[in-house]
């Protein structure tokens, strides 16, 4: 969807004036993220286009629903408006925020807040997920990826079923899904993929797609333990565990992405 679309469903829903300005900005493999500005109206809003995602198995009004509790409990921006296609999603831009710094003392800390929300969500439910990439990248018996997932299912299901360990989970910290607000308090953004989680899937999941090596790893994971109590030998024993459940959803999710896209689509991304 080019700009001139998304700025005329905009003008529909917002009432925009002439003076209004939607810029461009960096976003992740799938959403395009834009700024609206609109000095006459007070606007300043973050906008994301959410594609033709057929691939992903995101509920979007779920998505609203959850951030809007988010946004009571000031980790999250105030979700405004969601397109009835769902492609078109409206928040709150927070202004004279800076991006956190890029140490795993940061993650750590922030994924510990996010663990210990009063907030509940929808489960991951891994298993079906998995199923759901499965089937719309076209991966049978006999595929190595599919194989792969296979061996692991009963560690998925093992993993979803440990009480102590769900929790509330991000699922997607990048280090530029942090801002920090006036005293450094965090903000987080793209809560897309939050659900109800086990705690160390998201920790696992944060080291990945940051890609953090072995020692700043284990590094995140020592600072979590710590802000929460838990002792090393255990944190780092269930990290390992589900070192390889996070690397297949990751593939997995890579499959269905290609598979789900066309070609000339991958090649902006």
């Amino acid at each position: 969807m080019d700009t001139s679309t998304i700025l005329a469903q905009l003008h529909n829903a917002f009432n925009l004036s002439s003076d209004v300005v939607l810029s461009r900005h960096p976003s992740g493999a799938v959403n395009h993220v834009y700024r609206l500005q609109d000095k006459t109206q007070h606007i300043d809003y973050a906008v994301k286009w959410l594609g033709d995602d057929n691939f992903s198995g995101v509920n979007r009004t779920h998505q609203f629903v959850l951030q809007q509790q988010l946004c009571q409990v000031d980790i999250a921006p105030k979700p405004i408006w969601l397109s009835d296609d769902e492609r078109i999603w409206v928040e709150y831009w927070h202004p004279n925020t800076r991006l956190a710094q890029r140490n795993p003392e940061t993650l750590a800390n922030v994924l510990a807040r996010i663990h210990q929300l009063p907030v509940t969500a929808r489960p991951l439910n891994l298993a079906a997920r998995w199923q759901h990439y499965l089937h719309v990248a076209s991966l049978s018996e006999g595929d190595a990826l599919y194989d792969r997932a296979t061996a692991l299912r009963s560690a998925v299901l093992r993993s979803e079923q440990v009480d102590e360990d769900l929790v509330l989970c991000h699922n997607d910290l990048l280090y530029s899904h942090v801002l920090c607000r006036e005293g450094n308090t965090p903000v987080v953004i793209d809560w897309e993929y939050s659900a109800m989680g086990n705690r160390y899937f998201d920790l696992a999941s944060c080291c990945l797609i940051n890609e953090l090596d072995d020692a700043t790893s284990n590094k995140l994971v020592s600072c979590y333990a710590d802000i929460l109590s838990i002792s090393h030998g255990e944190a780092k024993e269930k990290f390992s565990l589900h070192k390889d459940i996070v690397s297949t959803t990751n593939a997995l999710w890579f499959e269905a992405l290609s598979e789900s896209t066309p070609n000339e689509l991958l090649a902006e991304i």
